[in-house]
């Protein structure tokens, strides 16, 4: 089972301002998680419940830039979290909310992280796309 899940907005998204040639640009990075569930064990009958569910969840950033969606781009990570709860996968999103928020501070952490990395890239993107419009 693999779902997408949209993490409260005050808590993971980070902008900056950069200044390139005299311009002042604005990035927003969001963050975003994809997580992946598997059900493990058996439900017989008349014995306890031996199910349960084993999930991972995987961070990655969404870039957009103020001036329009250019140079927009998703940014892999590497933090990842897993453990796993009692009984069986479902589609419950209080199980979601309630790993996005356990790890809320984590995941903050990391975007600010990922957004001060991705700050000599952008740059040379932008410097990339003037050099191609004056020519």
């Amino acid at each position: 089972m693999t779902m997408l899940i949209a993490l409260a907005a005050a808590a993971a998204t980070h902008s900056v301002t950069i200044e390139h040639h005299g311009q002042t640009i604005g990035a927003t990075y969001v963050a975003r998680a994809e997580a992946s569930a598997r059900t493990v064990g058996a439900r017989t009958g008349a014995r306890m419940n031996g199910q349960r569910c084993h999930w991972t969840v995987t961070v990655m950033v969404d870039r957009r830039l103020d001036h329009g969606p250019a140079h927009a781009r998703t940014i892999a990570t590497d933090q990842r979290f897993s453990g796993n709860d009692a009984g069986a996968c479902t589609g419950d999103r209080n199980r979601e909310a309630a790993i996005m928020t356990r790890h809320r501070d984590a995941i903050a952490q990391r975007l600010v992280a990922v957004a001060q990395a991705d700050r000599a890239p952008l740059l040379a993107e932008l410097d990339s796309a003037r050099a191609l419009a004056v020519n």
